[in-house]
Protein backbone atom coordinates (compact mmCIF):
# COMPACT_ATOMS: atom_id res chain seq x y z
CA UNK A 1 0.00 0.00 0.00
CA UNK A 2 2.74 2.53 1.02
CA UNK A 3 4.35 1.76 -2.72
CA UNK A 4 1.33 2.80 -4.10
CA UNK A 5 0.63 5.93 -2.76
CA UNK A 6 4.81 6.37 -3.01
CA UNK A 7 3.97 5.88 -6.95
CA UNK A 8 0.92 8.01 -6.71
CA UNK A 9 3.04 11.20 -5.08
CA UNK A 10 5.68 10.55 -7.56
CA UNK A 11 3.07 10.38 -10.53
CA UNK A 12 1.38 13.61 -9.32
CA UNK A 13 4.59 15.27 -9.10
CA UNK A 14 6.13 14.69 -12.04
CA UNK A 15 2.81 15.50 -14.03
CA UNK A 16 2.63 18.99 -12.31
CA UNK A 17 6.19 19.43 -13.35
CA UNK A 18 5.33 18.76 -16.83
CA UNK A 19 2.57 20.90 -17.09
CA UNK A 20 4.46 23.86 -15.57
CA UNK A 21 6.93 23.21 -18.08
CA UNK A 22 4.50 23.70 -20.75
CA UNK A 23 3.02 26.81 -19.69
CA UNK A 24 4.44 29.24 -22.30
CA UNK A 25 3.98 33.24 -21.42
CA UNK A 26 3.11 36.22 -23.19
CA UNK A 27 3.50 40.12 -22.86
CA UNK A 28 2.30 42.48 -25.55
CA UNK A 29 0.57 45.77 -25.81
CA UNK A 30 -2.89 46.25 -27.24
CA UNK A 31 -2.79 46.40 -30.97
CA UNK A 32 -6.22 46.24 -32.36
CA UNK A 33 -7.60 45.11 -34.70
CA UNK A 34 -4.50 42.13 -34.61
CA UNK A 35 -4.49 41.74 -30.93
CA UNK A 36 -5.75 43.25 -27.79
CA UNK A 37 -7.64 42.18 -24.51
CA UNK A 38 -10.93 43.94 -25.65
CA UNK A 39 -11.32 41.66 -28.58
CA UNK A 40 -13.08 38.45 -29.02
CA UNK A 41 -10.47 36.01 -28.06
CA UNK A 42 -7.52 39.17 -27.57
CA UNK A 43 -7.94 39.21 -31.45
CA UNK A 44 -6.78 36.68 -34.54
CA UNK A 45 -2.74 37.00 -34.30
CA UNK A 46 -3.30 36.27 -30.03
CA UNK A 47 -5.76 33.47 -31.43
CA UNK A 48 -3.47 32.24 -33.59
CA UNK A 49 -1.01 31.71 -31.71
CA UNK A 50 -2.33 30.32 -29.09
CA UNK A 51 -3.86 27.44 -31.37
CA UNK A 52 -0.31 27.31 -32.65
CA UNK A 53 1.26 26.27 -29.20
CA UNK A 54 -1.81 24.13 -28.25
CA UNK A 55 -1.12 21.91 -31.30
CA UNK A 56 2.28 21.31 -29.10
CA UNK A 57 0.65 20.38 -26.08
CA UNK A 58 1.77 24.26 -24.39
CA UNK A 59 -0.76 26.71 -22.01
CA UNK A 60 -0.47 29.89 -23.40
CA UNK A 61 -0.88 33.21 -20.78
CA UNK A 62 -0.76 36.79 -22.33
CA UNK A 63 -0.67 39.62 -20.43
CA UNK A 64 -1.28 43.36 -21.75
CA UNK A 65 0.76 45.95 -20.59
CA UNK A 66 2.57 49.00 -21.84
CA UNK A 67 5.17 48.31 -24.37
CA UNK A 68 7.98 49.04 -23.12
CA UNK A 69 7.42 47.11 -20.10
CA UNK A 70 6.57 44.06 -21.75
CA UNK A 71 9.82 44.64 -23.42
CA UNK A 72 11.88 45.02 -20.22
CA UNK A 73 10.02 41.83 -18.73
CA UNK A 74 10.64 39.29 -21.47
CA UNK A 75 14.32 40.47 -22.07
CA UNK A 76 14.99 39.84 -18.32
CA UNK A 77 13.27 36.17 -18.77
CA UNK A 78 10.57 37.10 -16.84
CA UNK A 79 7.78 35.94 -19.44
CA UNK A 80 8.80 33.67 -22.55
CA UNK A 81 7.74 36.20 -25.53
CA UNK A 82 6.92 39.51 -27.01
CA UNK A 83 3.66 39.03 -29.09
CA UNK A 84 3.65 41.04 -32.38
CA UNK A 85 7.03 42.07 -31.97
CA UNK A 86 8.58 43.63 -35.69
CA UNK A 87 11.89 42.32 -36.36
CA UNK A 88 15.00 44.82 -35.91
CA UNK A 89 18.91 44.36 -35.39
CA UNK A 90 18.40 45.52 -31.76
CA UNK A 91 16.19 43.35 -30.81
CA UNK A 92 18.00 40.35 -32.80
CA UNK A 93 20.21 40.79 -30.03
CA UNK A 94 17.75 39.58 -27.00
CA UNK A 95 15.06 37.63 -28.53
CA UNK A 96 14.66 34.71 -31.06
CA UNK A 97 12.08 35.65 -34.06
CA UNK A 98 9.48 33.41 -35.21
CA UNK A 99 8.34 32.47 -38.13
CA UNK A 100 5.79 35.62 -39.63
CA UNK A 101 1.87 35.84 -38.62
CA UNK A 102 0.97 38.99 -40.34
CA UNK A 103 2.05 41.79 -41.81
CA UNK A 104 1.54 45.98 -40.68
CA UNK A 105 1.46 48.72 -42.91
CA UNK A 106 3.69 51.47 -41.18
CA UNK A 107 3.30 54.99 -41.84
CA UNK A 108 2.47 58.43 -40.49
CA UNK A 109 -0.84 60.08 -39.69
CA UNK A 110 -1.92 63.88 -40.31
CA UNK A 111 -4.25 66.02 -39.89
CA UNK A 112 -6.43 66.49 -43.44
CA UNK A 113 -6.10 70.70 -42.91
CA UNK A 114 -2.18 70.10 -42.90
CA UNK A 115 -0.58 70.73 -46.23
CA UNK A 116 2.23 68.05 -45.34
CA UNK A 117 3.43 65.58 -48.10
CA UNK A 118 6.92 64.27 -48.64
CA UNK A 119 9.03 62.08 -50.59
CA UNK A 120 12.45 61.56 -48.74
CA UNK A 121 12.35 61.80 -44.37
CA UNK A 122 14.45 65.05 -44.69
CA UNK A 123 11.49 66.21 -46.15
CA UNK A 124 10.14 65.65 -42.86
CA UNK A 125 12.73 68.03 -40.66
CA UNK A 126 10.55 70.69 -39.88
CA UNK A 127 8.04 68.68 -38.24
CA UNK A 128 7.02 67.05 -34.59
CA UNK A 129 5.97 63.88 -35.06
CA UNK A 130 5.16 61.68 -32.42
CA UNK A 131 5.99 58.20 -31.21
CA UNK A 132 5.00 55.80 -29.00
CA UNK A 133 8.01 54.72 -26.95
CA UNK A 134 9.23 51.69 -27.70
CA UNK A 135 8.05 50.82 -30.91
CA UNK A 136 9.69 50.22 -34.47
CA UNK A 137 8.86 52.32 -37.85
CA UNK A 138 11.53 51.29 -39.92
CA UNK A 139 14.92 51.02 -40.14
CA UNK A 140 15.61 54.61 -41.93
CA UNK A 141 13.05 56.23 -39.42
CA UNK A 142 14.16 54.96 -36.43
CA UNK A 143 17.91 56.22 -37.42
CA UNK A 144 16.98 59.25 -38.67
CA UNK A 145 18.52 61.55 -35.98
CA UNK A 146 17.62 64.17 -38.08
CA UNK A 147 14.09 64.17 -37.31
CA UNK A 148 12.06 65.89 -34.36
CA UNK A 149 10.37 62.70 -32.33
CA UNK A 150 7.93 63.37 -29.71
CA UNK A 151 7.79 60.09 -27.36
CA UNK A 152 4.02 59.12 -25.87
CA UNK A 153 3.22 56.51 -24.13
CA UNK A 154 0.68 54.94 -26.35
CA UNK A 155 -0.93 55.55 -29.70
CA UNK A 156 -4.10 57.38 -28.29
CA UNK A 157 -2.07 60.13 -26.46
CA UNK A 158 -0.27 60.63 -30.19
CA UNK A 159 -3.35 60.81 -32.05
CA UNK A 160 -5.29 62.90 -29.42
CA UNK A 161 -1.87 64.97 -29.50
CA UNK A 162 -2.01 65.59 -33.47
CA UNK A 163 -5.80 66.52 -33.06
CA UNK A 164 -4.93 69.06 -31.02
CA UNK A 165 -1.84 70.28 -33.33
CA UNK A 166 0.59 69.97 -30.21
CA UNK A 167 2.34 67.46 -32.85
CA UNK A 168 2.00 67.59 -37.17
CA UNK A 169 2.72 63.78 -37.58
CA UNK A 170 2.10 60.88 -35.95
CA UNK A 171 3.87 57.48 -36.81
CA UNK A 172 2.40 53.89 -36.12
CA UNK A 173 0.07 51.09 -38.24
CA UNK A 174 -2.09 52.73 -40.60
CA UNK A 175 -4.63 49.87 -39.56
CA UNK A 176 -4.12 49.95 -36.21
CA UNK A 177 -4.54 53.87 -36.05
CA UNK A 178 -8.24 53.63 -37.86
CA UNK A 179 -9.08 51.44 -35.63
CA UNK A 180 -8.16 52.94 -32.31
CA UNK A 181 -9.51 56.39 -33.39
CA UNK A 182 -13.04 54.48 -34.67
CA UNK A 183 -13.47 52.32 -31.64
CA UNK A 184 -12.15 54.02 -29.06
CA UNK A 185 -10.93 57.71 -29.49
CA UNK A 186 -14.30 59.16 -30.92
CA UNK A 187 -16.21 58.36 -27.63
CA UNK A 188 -14.46 61.60 -26.14
CA UNK A 189 -13.50 63.47 -29.26
CA UNK A 190 -16.69 62.25 -31.90
CA UNK A 191 -15.04 63.96 -35.00
CA UNK A 192 -11.08 62.54 -35.04
CA UNK A 193 -11.34 60.27 -38.06
CA UNK A 194 -12.63 62.94 -39.82
CA UNK A 195 -9.89 64.97 -39.06
CA UNK A 196 -7.20 62.91 -39.30
CA UNK A 197 -5.69 60.38 -42.46
CA UNK A 198 -2.66 58.38 -43.06
CA UNK A 199 -0.57 59.40 -45.37
CA UNK A 200 2.25 57.91 -48.06
CA UNK A 201 4.09 57.30 -48.88
CA UNK A 202 4.36 54.27 -46.56
CA UNK A 203 7.15 53.84 -44.21
CA UNK A 204 7.44 50.30 -43.63
CA UNK A 205 5.35 46.74 -44.19
CA UNK A 206 6.53 45.29 -40.98
CA UNK A 207 5.69 41.35 -40.22
CA UNK A 208 4.33 40.59 -37.01
CA UNK A 209 6.36 37.69 -35.64
CA UNK A 210 6.76 36.05 -31.52
CA UNK A 211 9.75 37.08 -30.57
CA UNK A 212 10.95 34.71 -27.90
CA UNK A 213 13.27 35.72 -24.82
CA UNK A 214 17.19 34.03 -25.04
CA UNK A 215 16.82 34.47 -21.22
CA UNK A 216 13.86 32.17 -21.45
CA UNK A 217 13.93 28.30 -20.21
CA UNK A 218 14.21 26.79 -23.51
CA UNK A 219 14.03 29.13 -25.48
CA UNK A 220 15.51 27.33 -28.19
CA UNK A 221 13.10 24.86 -28.21
CA UNK A 222 10.22 27.11 -27.72
CA UNK A 223 10.81 28.88 -31.01
CA UNK A 224 11.23 24.77 -32.76
CA UNK A 225 7.99 23.93 -31.27
CA UNK A 226 5.70 27.40 -32.07
CA UNK A 227 7.42 27.05 -35.52
CA UNK A 228 5.95 23.45 -35.90
CA UNK A 229 2.82 24.17 -34.24
CA UNK A 230 2.03 27.45 -36.61
CA UNK A 231 2.54 25.36 -39.17
CA UNK A 232 0.46 22.87 -38.11
CA UNK A 233 -2.40 25.08 -38.47
CA UNK A 234 -1.68 26.50 -41.41
CA UNK A 235 -2.25 23.05 -43.19
CA UNK A 236 -4.88 22.07 -41.33
CA UNK A 237 -6.60 25.15 -42.28
CA UNK A 238 -7.26 26.36 -38.28
CA UNK A 239 -5.61 29.76 -39.48
CA UNK A 240 -7.63 30.36 -42.38
CA UNK A 241 -11.21 29.70 -40.12
CA UNK A 242 -9.13 32.02 -37.39
CA UNK A 243 -9.07 34.69 -39.69
CA UNK A 244 -12.36 34.47 -41.38
CA UNK A 245 -14.10 34.64 -37.80
CA UNK A 246 -12.35 37.97 -37.27
CA UNK A 247 -12.96 39.27 -40.25
CA UNK A 248 -15.23 42.45 -39.07
CA UNK A 249 -12.07 43.53 -37.08
CA UNK A 250 -9.70 43.32 -40.07
CA UNK A 251 -8.73 45.84 -42.51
Amino acid sequence: MKKIILLLVVTLFYSSSSLAAKLFTFRTVDFPPYYGRELPNQGWVSEVVTAALEAQGYRVDIEFMPWTKAVDETKRGDSDALLGAYYTEDRADFYYFSAPIAQVRTGLFKRKDMDISFKDLKDLKNYKIGIVEGYATSKEFDSADFLTKIPVTNLDVGLKMLYEKSIDLMADSQVVGLFRMKEVIESKIPNISEEIEFIKPVLAMNKIYVAISKKAADADLKLIDFNQGLRKIYLNGTFRKIKQRHKQYME
